[in-house]
């Protein structure tokens, strides 16, 4: 899952906490597919970090406040995507430098996300919205 898409989900959210939003009035809001958005939530709601109610009048909210979740908690329910990613083609045999590039991108990423784990892990939903929206 997109931790971009997730993360503008849950505080799109946040900044409306308490109001249950479909899946399509988060697509327009964030400019996505409605059906990736869906694919999102699905994936915050199994990590408890979303409510959602089917059907007319229903949708998605946060399952707690926005001061109790934290951006490690959502990077974390997407399945902790690469920080840095490589191409999506297979390394070629007859080349070193290719044969050693997922390597090198799963020692970096490691890195990146131990130095950013404390900053995810201290910074709340709230802290977002207050910060930058209001």
């Amino acid at each position: 899952m997109s931790f971009g898409t997730g993360l503008h989900v849950m505080v799109a959210l946040a900044y409306n906490a308490g109001v249950r939003l479909s899946s399509t009035d988060l697509a327009s809001s964030i400019d996505a597919n409605p059906v990736t958005v869906r694919r999102v939530v699905g994936e915050l709601a199994a990590a408890g970090l979303v409510d959602t109610q089917p059907g007319p009048g229903g949708g998605a909210m946060l399952a707690r406040s926005a001061s109790k979740i934290s951006i490690q908690d959502i990077y974390e329910a997407l399945g902790e995507p690469a920080f840095i990613e490589g191409h999506s083609k297979q390394p070629q045999a007859r080349c070193v430098v290719s044969m050693c590039m997922p390597k090198v991108f799963d020692r970096l990423n490691a890195v990146v996300a131990e130095k950013a784990s404390p900053v995810l892990k201290r910074t709340t939903l709230q802290a977002l919205v207050d910060q930058e929206i209001h």
